[in-house]
C-alpha cells in the first residue's frame, strides 16, 4: 500500500515536471487553467499527504505505547534494585563523595548524591551585592537600541545613515532580501 501511493505521488510530481518544459503562460485564460490544473494535482497531493499523515499517527501511537512499556520495565527494574541496594553493607561498596557503587556480574547499582541547586533572584543578589560593595561580581551588559535607532536612520545603496547628518552607522549591514511572490486560490 505504501508502494502504490509513493509511485502515484511520483507519477503526479513527473507529470507535472514533463508539462512545465518550455511552455508559458501568455494570457489570463492560460494563467487561470494553469491555476485549476495545478489544484486538481494539489488535490492529490493532498489526499496522499494526508493518508501518510494517518499513517505516521497510527505508528505514533504504537510507538508511543511501546516507550511508556519500556519506561515501566526500568521503573519496576531500578526501584527493587534501589530498594535491594539500601540493604547491603557499605563496606563492600566503592564510596566517592558524590557516588556509592555496588559491582554485580551484569552490572552496577550506583548511588549518586548531586551537589545543591540553587534558585536565584538576580535582582535581589544584584541588590546585596551593590550595598556590601561586591561590583566585581555584577556583570553590566551595554547594548545599542536598534529599535530607536531604526527610525532615525535610512538605507543609502548598502549604507545605513542617519537622516539628519548623513553620517554612515557603524556596525549594522544592509542585507537585501528578494520580493515574495504566492499565489492565493
Amino acid at each position: 500500500m505504501e508502494n502504490l501511493m509513493m509511485d502515484i505521488l511520483d507519477e503526479v510530481l513527473n507529470l507535472q515536471e514533463d508539462e512545465e518544459e518550455g511552455w508559458k503562460i501568455k494570457n489570463d485564460e492560460q494563467a487561470d487553467w494553469w491555476i485549476e490544473i495545478n489544484e486538481e494535482k494539489l488535490a492529490e497531493i493532498r489526499r496522499l499527504k494526508m493518508q501518510l499523515q494517518n499513517k505516521i499517527a497510527f505508528y505514533k501511537e504504537k510507538l508511543d505505547k511501546v516507550i511508556k512499556e519500556e519506561e515501566a520495565i526500568i521503573e519496576r527494574r531500578d526501584s527493587k534494585l534501589a530498594e535491594y541496594f539500601e540493604t547491603l553493607d557499605e563496606k563492600q561498596m566503592k564510596k566517592t563523595k558524590t557516588m556509592m557503587k555496588y559491582r554485580l556480574p551484569s552490572g552496577e547499582l550506583v548511588k549518586k548524591f548531586p551537589g545543591p541547586q540553587f534558585k536565584r533572584d538576580n535582582d535581589t543578589l544584584t541588590k546585596w551585592l551593590e550595598e556590601n560593595q561586591m561590583d566585581e561580581y555584577i556583570e553590566v551588559k551595554k547594548q545599542a537600541k536598534w529599535g530607536e535607532l531604526k527610525r532615525k536612520t535610512k538605507v543609502v545603496g548598502n549604507a545605513v545613515v542617519l537622516e539628519e547628518t548623513g553620517e554612515i552607522v557603524e556596525g549594522v549591514e544592509v542585507i537585501e532580501r528578494p520580493a515574495e511572490f504566492k499565489v492565493e486560490v
